[in-house]
């Protein structure tokens, strides 16, 4: 920001200063917004290139990037989301294909336990899958697709869009803030 010179005793130049600062303010907020949509468009991209470059096991690569913005007073918040197109069995159950890439199905390609650093404490990982019964098998295993039929499969290889997503965009940060906010 640029100095701002007033004088106590020159008329008006209180208000000028008044002014000045309520541009500036308005130029933060406006560079806030800027700053919060370019990392988040670094989120997209390196979950997408995370998608694109590793392997997905058997499950289809339909993956759906939303980023919501919300501006509450001086707050900025962007939130990154991945969906995908949920898969339900005959007998009902869900299985979304963006968890599975995200924290792993099958231990084919994960072993036991998923290697997202924050499977457990979300409560996900191989073999979270309501009524998975065949994780222990080692290799393949069956499922049953929406008419009933079994599907062979090998699982989903975890290649955590989304924590890879986080990690970019804190690596970014500084980058970022410097190119919007500038040096100083």
């Amino acid at each position: 920001m640029k100095p701002i010179y007033i004088s106590l005793t020159r008329k008006g130049d209180i208000d000028k200063a008044i002014k000045e600062l309520e541009k500036f303010k308005k130029s933060l907020i406006d560079k806030d917004e800027i700053f919060v949509r370019r990392l988040a468009d670094i989120g997209v991209n390196a979950a997408m290139m995370t998608l694109a470059s590793k392997g997905q096991g058997d499950s289809p690569r339909d993956a759906q990037f939303s980023v919501e913005f919300e501006a509450d007073g001086n707050t900025i918040k962007g939130v990154l989301s991945i969906t995908s197109e949920p898969k339900v069995t005959k007998d009902g159950r869900v299985f979304y294909p963006h968890l599975a890439w995200e924290f792993g199905a099958g231990n084919a390609f994960n072993g036991m336990t998923s290697p997202n650093p924050h499977a457990k404490e979300l409560g996900m990982g191989i073999g979270t899958f309501p009524g998975q019964t065949h994780v222990p098998v080692p290799g393949w295993w069956y499922y049953r697709d929406k008419y009933g039929d079994p599907v062979r499969s090998y699982g989903t290889q975890a290649t955590m869009p989304m924590y890879n997503a986080s990690l970019e965009i804190i690596q970014s940060i500084e980058s970022v803030a410097r190119e919007v906010y500038g040096n100083g």
